[in-house]
């Protein structure tokens, strides 16, 4: 009985562990994915896909990324889908750490190249 208690005291506590580290693992950084509804010079307002309104300030510590390379603010534009990571101000207001949009060029055939210096197992049956 008291074993069975252990057990069940030690799986409380490691389940507790771990969700707390789960909901820490961001580090307070949440994703606002939607389209851009209105752009200022301080920040982005971004239509979720349940419609609600997300109004995210941008600063000059603000990045941006266009089909995996750096972008500014003046390369986005309205009716563009974006993914915003956002982190709370000091006023509890998001603010926007990253914004990206585009995918990223596939990669091509051919550039994925054999390391020359690589050996082949010869027990590897192909």
């Amino acid at each position: 009985m008291k074993r069975n208690r252990s057990i069940h005291s030690f799986i409380a506590m490691a389940a507790l562990t771990l969700g707390s580290a789960i909901a820490f693992a961001h580090d307070g950084v949440e994703h606002v994915m939607g389209t851009v509804k209105t752009l200022s010079a301080t920040s982005v307002t971004v239509e979720t896909a349940d419609h609600k309104m997300a109004a995210i300030t941008v600063d000059p510590k603000t990045t941006f990324t266009n089909k995996g390379a750096k972008a500014s603010m003046k390369d986005l534009k309205v009716g563009t889908r974006v993914v915003v990571d956002t982190k709370d101000d000091a006023s509890d207001k998001p603010h926007a750490v990253t914004v990206k949009w585009g995918a990223a060029a596939p990669a091509k055939a051919g550039d994925h190249k054999m390391d020359p210096n690589m050996k082949m197992d010869p027990k590897m049956k192909m």
